[in-house]
């Protein structure tokens, strides 16, 4: 029997089987580059937000300067690097960048002002809080290491839609994460948003407001599970332990708990000082490396509801309340114990227990300084 074209017919196998596994290994799917400008875009609106944090924490008078920065080299450089990261070795994705912000085959990144209001991303414009990004393969993957021949199998296997440039838009637009809502007292201070005021460190109540107290005798606060109703399959300490996403409160209603008790403050106290947690948003002194506070936005409802019985009231939401967090003191049984890991306050706290703020600055729903402040969570848009 002559076996010579059985062996030509298994070499040719044995080759097209090997060129299949490099095709797959090098390719770059659709889905892939999808993916990839959606993380790269994330990763370049927490460079923008880390920006601006940093200037909110050593020079807030001169925020303007960071906002109105159309460059932000930093912000570009982490998309890049997060686009080309998993493909660094064999070049597969690029993202060509000039620093303008224009789309062109030049540059394909760009930042500039996401409207929430509006939905609207207008690319170099300001104060700049988003950022754009389109991926694209390179010459080695739309070839797939194969020249023009691997271009041909790519197409015709259905693994790559020509021309395929996805664009994604991550912003950080001001929402709310904090499971506490403040009186509108707390923004008495006459300190709105762009001002953010250091003031002396105040602690917050859940108890009646003090009339005779100085010199802020309205700061109260109440535990809230923001716009999520707390269900039988649910609880507000799983909600706060569970890090909920940021949500968009201003103008609508928030879930307000009657309830008197003090475990709510035990979990946000647990969450505080677990570094783990929102690390981004917390602010450390560079020598000692002692925590010294936790940026949040809190939402500010019209009244606050007095703590009775159990159960949840319906409030409006007026104002947000970006506010750092100095500390948080609370007595008994570590929160978060769900989680497997709890975190207690590092200082002696006695009796004392409550909610302590040093930072504050207020800015209404539907104003313009809304619109302009910058969030605390990159999310996509688009």
């Amino acid at each position: 029997m002559d076996t010579t074209y059985v062996n030509i017919m298994l070499v040719v196998f044995l080759v097209l089987a090997a060129l299949a596994i490099d095709v797959g290994y090098m390719y770059v799917s659709d889905e892939d580059l999808q993916h990839t400008a959606e993380l790269s875009a994330l990763a370049g609106a927490q460079a923008i937000k880390q920006g601006i944090h940093a200037r909110i924490q050593s020079d807030p008078g001169k925020l303007q300067a960071v906002t109105e920065d159309t460059v932000q080299a930093s912000a570009r450089v982490a998309a890049i690097e997060t686009a080309i990261g998993d493909h660094k070795a064999v070049a597969l994705v690029e993202v060509p960048n000039n620093n303008t912000n224009n789309m062109t085959t030049e540059n394909n990144v760009t930042v500039g002002f996401w409207d929430p209001a509006k939905q609207v991303y207008t690319s170099g414009g300001k104060p700049v809080n988003a950022i754009q990004v389109r991926t694209k393969r390179t010459a080695e993957s739309e070839s797939v290491g194969l020249g023009e021949m691997g271009a041909i199998i790519a197409k015709i296997t259905g693994m790559e839609t020509a021309n395929f440039t996805p664009v994604a838009i991550a912003a950080i637009p001001a929402q709310v994460r904090a499971n506490f809502a403040v009186s509108p007292e707390i923004c008495d201070s006459g300190c709105r948003y762009p001002q953010i005021c250091g003031i002396p460190e105040r602690k917050l109540t859940r108890n009646a407001p003090d009339p005779t107290a100085k010199p802020h005798p309205g700061s109260r606060y109440a535990f809230t599970s923001m716009s999520y109703p707390v269900s039988e399959g649910s609880t507000l300490s799983d909600m706060i332990c569970g890090e909920m996403p940021p949500q968009e409160l201003c103008g609508k209603k928030a879930y307000i708990a009657l309830a008197p008790g003090d475990e709510p403050l035990r979990d946000i106290e647990s969450m505080m000082y677990n570094p783990k947690v929102d690390s981004s948003n917390k602010e450390y002194d560079k020598a000692t490396g002692k925590l010294l506070g936790w940026w949040v936005i809190a939402p500010v409802v019209a009244a606050l509801p007095e703590s009775r019985g159990s159960g949840f009231a319906e409030v409006p939401v007026t104002r947000y309340a970006l506010v750092r967090i100095s500390r948080i003191c609370a007595s008994g049984p570590t929160g978060c114990s769900q989680k497997g890991v709890t975190f207690d306050a590092p200082a002696v706290c006695g009796q004392d227990n409550g909610l302590y703020i040093d930072r504050i600055s207020c800015v209404g729903c539907g104003t313009k300084e809304l619109l302009a402040m910058p969030g605390l969570h990159p999310v996509l848009v688009k």
